[in-house]
């Protein structure tokens, strides 16, 4: 633990428990600790930190405190921790530039935590075999560590056993058919966890269904998750709902267990799974606000703008609070029918003229 930045994570709180007024008393005396944190080791920061307060110096909703664009993590270095930290990189954009943010061994600590704690209130608490659909050599990051990468290694403490189930060719990945098969045979009978990158998973799927019937049903309580990539899903008019009947139908799954969540390496340990009304939420250790793209003002139920998104993790550098290129619509504030409280909202796409992200690497192209 360091000091004067405790803990964000309450005993025995499930993720999305907390009535909204609990919530925005611990959330926004978590982030503020956090600021400080940073201010007094980041310089950058401390000087946007003190510029703020004097615009806002009393703040009373989380809403109210700073915010970097995540552009900034593309033109400079804003690091808090020493020079040990692991570095994580974004996928690259267009004009080849990616995110490098820092997470030092306490920040990787809360991010297991704060992982681990969403994804199980999704899919449940047994650890099951997990099937990753990418190369082994993705989460062989070293030092650094891509946005794929981070995802696959996010899952992994969830599994009681990995199979990587694709292998290179040349600039592709493709499915490893030897491999898939010692990895449904180790499986069989039991429910299993998968995940790949969105246009990773489809197209393996869609090699899967060129090869004739599947004759292997999973068990029901297994899961296919993914995350990122529907740029390319989009071009060729494959929607979220069209996605999960490929999938689900290769495996005999329901839809519902086919879950799409969203995520940025800068905000790395908070996933955003669909709950079952389609909509995403914010734990109690972090939350999302949905700001008009015109004015930057917060919008309410209904509107739609840029994602801000924040949460008391990162002790490595300032990315405990960002807006993103992405775009959102707010739903609900509270209410949701799926039983979790808090924030629901829609992930929409990237925004207009924003830098496109690329995948995470190059290895899908072809």
């Amino acid at each position: 633990m360091i000091p004067g930045v405790p803990s964000p994570f309450l005993a025995d709180t499930r993720p999305y428990a907390l009535v909204p007024p609990r919530k925005k008393a611990h959330l926004l005396e978590s982030l503020i600790q956090v600021q400080e944190f940073h201010a007094v080791r980041c310089g950058p920061y401390g000087r946007l930190l003190s510029e703020w307060r004097r615009r806002c110096p009393s703040p009373s909703e989380v809403s109210d405190l700073p915010y970097l664009p995540v552009t900034v993590f593309k033109d400079g270095v804003l690091r808090s921790a020493s020079d040990d930290a692991m570095q994580l990189n974004s996928s690259a954009t267009t004009s080849d530039r990616s995110s490098m943010v820092f997470a030092d061994r306490e920040t990787r600590i809360r991010q297991t935590t704060s992982a681990n704690a969403i994804l199980r209130d999704f899919v449940g608490y047994e650890r099951r075999p997990y099937l990753v659909f990418d190369v082994e050599a993705t989460v062989r990051g070293g030092a650094a560590m891509s946005a794929r990468g981070a995802a696959i290694l996010g899952l992994a403490h969830l599994s009681s056993e990995i199979y990587f189930v694709m292998r290179q060719e040349g600039e592709r990945i493709r499915i490893d058919r030897a491999a898939l098969r010692r990895a449904i045979d180790a499986v069989s009978g039991r429910p299993f966890l998968a995940y790949g990158f969105t246009h990773v998973l489809y197209s393996a799927h869609q090699e899967l269904r060129e090869d004739g019937p599947w004759s292997w049903t999973a068990h029901p309580g297994s899961y296919v998750l993914h995350s990122g990539g529907w740029k390319r899903l989009q071009a060729i008019a494959v929607d979220k709902s069209r996605f999960n009947a490929i999938i689900g139908g290769v495996w005999g799954l329901a839809d519902r267990n086919v879950i799409d969540f969203y995520g940025v390496i800068e905000q790395a340990g908070i996933p955003y799974p669909d709950c079952e009304e389609g909509l995403k939420h914010p734990p109690y250790w972090a939350d999302v606000v949905i700001r008009a793209s015109d004015s930057l003002d917060p919008v309410d139920e209904g509107g739609m703008g840029l994602i801000q998104l924040m949460n008391c993790l990162p002790l490595g550098g300032p990315n405990h609070s960002v807006l993103t290129e992405d775009l959102g619509e707010l739903v609900v504030r509270d209410g949701c029918r799926c039983g979790r409280r808090g924030v629901g909202f829609r992930f929409m796409g990237r925004a207009p003229r924003a830098e496109i992200r690329g995948c995470s690497d190059v290895a899908q192209r072809g």
